[in-house]
Order: C-alpha cells, then sequence, then structure tokens
C-alpha cells in the first residue's frame, strides 16, 4: 500500500534563492502540503482547500463565494492548453476546493499559471458579469422550487439561529446583483491566501519528507446537545426528511465514515424500496463539529414510516455490536468502494486537502479501513448525539408528512 505523505512547508526565501524547482516553490507558499505518489499514474491530479466558503459571504453579498469560485475556475480554465490540463472549483459551505488535472510533463507549468491566477491576477470584468448572468439565469429557473425550501431548512438545523451558515450558497437574485468585482476581491484577499491552503497532490511524482503532523481545525466536541423536529407542510407531489446526528470531533474521521456508508447500505439497498426517490448519507461539517446527515426524498404517504426508518437504523448500530463474521463482510465492501472512489486522483487529492485542513495530517484509507472492528462500528454509533429532524411535504394526516 503506498504511502500517504504529509509535510508542513512554510515560505522560505533562501530555499528559492537556491534554486528550488518551481513546484517545490510554489507548495512552499501553502500552509500544508501532502503527496499521494503513483508511479504508474498517467496524470497529476493537485487540489487546494481553503476554510473559507459560501458561510464567509459579506451580509447582503450573498453568492460571493460562488460567483468568485466560478469566475476563477473560467480564468483558470483559459489559461491552460485544455487537451493538456483541466481546472474547478467547488465552494461548499464551509470550504473551497480548486482542482487541477494536468499530464505528467504539463504538471508545472499548468499548476503554476492556475497559482497565479488564483492568488494574483486581477479578476477579469467580462468573466464577472458572464458568470453573474449565468448564476442569476439558474435561480430564476429554480424560483419556487420546494427543494431549495427543504435545503435551507435543513441547513438551518445543524447551525445555531441566525448563523452564516445557512444561507444561500449561491446568494439570491437580490444579493447577486450587489456582487461586484470589488466585492470578490474584498473576498479574495481576505479568504483566498496560499499561507492559509492546503495542498494534495496525486500522480507519478517524487516522494517526499515523512509527515509532520499539525493541529487540526477541529475544537468543539459535538455541534449541539438537545435534539429537535421541524415539520413544514407543502402542497407538493413529494417528501423531504432530513435527520441529523452530532459526532464527537474527537471520534476518527474513518469511523465515522464507516458508519454513513453502513447506513448508506442498510437505507437504500439494491434494488431500491419502491416509496423512495433517493436516499443520500454524508457528512456535513457544520459550524461547530461534524454531523452525520440522513437525507431522504420519499413518496408522501410514506414519510412518518420512513422517518421511523432511520432512526430505527441509527438505533440498531447503536445498540449492540455486529456480528464479527458479517462485519468483515461489510467492512471488505467499504474498503472497495472506497479505494475505488479514491482511484480518480482527484477524488483523492481532494479528500487529501480535508484531511489536512481538519486533523493537520492525512489518512491511509485502506491501511485504516482493515484495521477497524465491529466494537468501532459500535462505539461510533454510540457517540453520536440527539437528532435534530426537519420534514417538508404535504398533510397527509396521521400517517403522512406533516402527521406529527
Amino acid at each position: 500500500m503506498r504511502r500517504l505523505l504529509a509535510c508542513v512547508l512554510t515560505v522560505a526565501a533562501a530555499a528559492i534563492a537556491a534554486g528550488v524547482p518551481a513546484s517545490a516553490q510554489q507548495g512552499a507558499a501553502y500552509r500544508l502540503r501532502a503527496v499521494s505518489p503513483h508511479p504508474r499514474g498517467t496524470v497529476v491530479a493537485g487540489a487546494l482547500r481553503v476554510h473559507a466558503g459560501s458561510q464567509d459571504d459579506p451580509p447582503g453579498l450573498e453568492g460571493t463565494a460562488w460567483l468568485l469560485a466560478r469566475v476563477l475556475e473560467e480564468q483558470v480554465s483559459g489559461a491552460l492548453d485544455p487537451g493538456r490540463a483541466l481546472f474547478a472549483a467547488s465552494v461548499e459551505r464551509a470550504t473551497t476546493v480548486f482542482t487541477l488535472l494536468a499530464e505528467p510533463g504539463a504538471w508545472e507549468a499548468a499548476w503554476a499559471a492556475a497559482d497565479s491566477v488564483l492568488f494574483r491576477a486581477a479578476l477579469d470584468p467580462v468573466l464577472v458579469e458572464r458568470q453573474r448572468a449565468a448564476l442569476l439565469a439558474e435561480l430564476a429557473f429554480e424560483a419556487g422550487s420546494p427543494y431549495r425550501e427543504f435545503e435551507s431548512g435543513a441547513a438551518a438545523l445543524l447551525a445555531e439561529p441566525g448563523s452564516a451558515f445557512a444561507r444561500p450558497p449561491r446568494g439570491t437574485s437580490a444579493s447577486l446583483a450587489a456582487v461586484g468585482a470589488a466585492a470578490l476581491e474584498a473576498y479574495r484577499s481576505t479568504f483566498l491566501l496560499r499561507a492559509a491552503a492546503v495542498q494534495g497532490v496525486v500522480g507519478p511524482l517524487p516522494t517526499e519528507p515523512p509527515p509532520t503532523p499539525a493541529p487540526g481545525g477541529a475544537v468543539e466536541d459535538v455541534a449541539w446537545l438537545s435534539g429537535d423536529r421541524v415539520s413544514v407542510v407543502e402542497d407538493v407531489t413529494n417528501a423531504w426528511i432530513e435527520v441529523a446526528y452530532p459526532a464527537p470531533s474527537r471520534l476518527p474521521r474513518t469511523h465515522l465514515e464507516l458508519l454513513a456508508h453502513l447506513l448508506g447500505e442498510e437505507l437504500d439497498p439494491t434494488p431500491p424500496p419502491a416509496d423512495r426517490y433517493d436516499v443520500d448519507v454524508r457528512i456535513e461539517e457544520a459550524p461547530r463539529g461534524p454531523v452525520l446527515v440522513v437525507e431522504a426524498s420519499v413518496v408522501p404517504e410514506a414519510a412518518a414510516a420512513w422517518e421511523a426508518r432511520i432512526l430505527g437504523a441509527v438505533d440498531a448500530l447503536a445498540r449492540s455490536e455486529m456480528e464479527e463474521d458479517f462485519f468483515r463482510w461489510r467492512r471488505r465492501r467499504f474498503r472497495a468502494e472506497r479505494l475505488l472512489e479514491e482511484s480518480a486522483p482527484e477524488v483523492e487529492a481532494a479528500r487529501l486537502t480535508a484531511d489536512l485542513l481538519r486533523d493537520g495530517t492525512t489518512r491511509d484509507l485502506g491501511v485504516e479501513i482493515w484495521g477497524l472492528s465491529s466494537r468501532d462500528l459500535h462505539a461510533a454509533a454510540r457517540s453520536l448525539g440527539p437528532p435534530r429532524i426537519f420534514v417538508l411535504g404535504p398533510d397527509l394526516g396521521p400517517n403522512g408528512a406533516g402527521g406529527r
């Protein structure tokens, strides 16, 4: 199993003067850097992540981070050879991720070009207006969507009342109209900083020095201490349910990911239940800690049953340890799924940056998963705090979405 190498790098003028290669000079500006060597890889993937996202949009200028990411994605892409490198940007509520894929021979030049645009080049006003118009068109098309109402209410459940975390990541038509190039530059100069960014690189590159772990960002124990349930009645044709459990920040992330995986298999088997449209189990980084989120879209008549089903699945894992032979089979499935997912180098690179930003070091997933036990799974399920529940759907009486 290949080793995941992380090292803390600082800006060092002496190293630059001594003739350090361009790629090392760029990496030296980032707070943390992790490299996963793939000697036989055919592409190099690099990711940058900063601890800033839509929750950091200035009040009244919601959508700033999202619009900035779109502009930078187009502007960086325009500086690259599209036949040899691809660039993408993604904004989450708490973080922003930039990803570059390039041929090995084009990697250093492509990364230097991306770095230059991200941190130094002035934003192109033509791109700002074009991306703003595209985003406004999307918002106009989605106006009145009940899922957007559900999305907003579900996000609000994960944070304290009035938290910026729950604001619409893409903003509103009114807020975007006020976001100009000056606002984008102000956000970039405040949050998109080399010294605050972490970098993950995957591909046929030389190994680097052994890890030097740095402090991660987790400071709270759990996101909340008391549960809640909110039900919103809307005359729509399906029901949405979110059940969110706070997890201790000290809980190893691989343990929590295994728990999420097993819940996903339990709640969305193959073939899927006939009364569900979609089920998603994921880990959200809420303002005060990680949260295990189960989101389901179901036929309205089944909403109450699905809410009970989700709660029951978590309770069952917390009640007793899984039988060891059965657990080993489930663990093997989890490991295969994760390693297959990370066979895409850009996915692994992005995960490395998430590890660095959260823990100050990276994980060797294959090794960590093999080390998991049924006792670890049971302890992870038992460590979850009280759930918060959000339901949106039609009122069909005591057995429907609004029946409680």
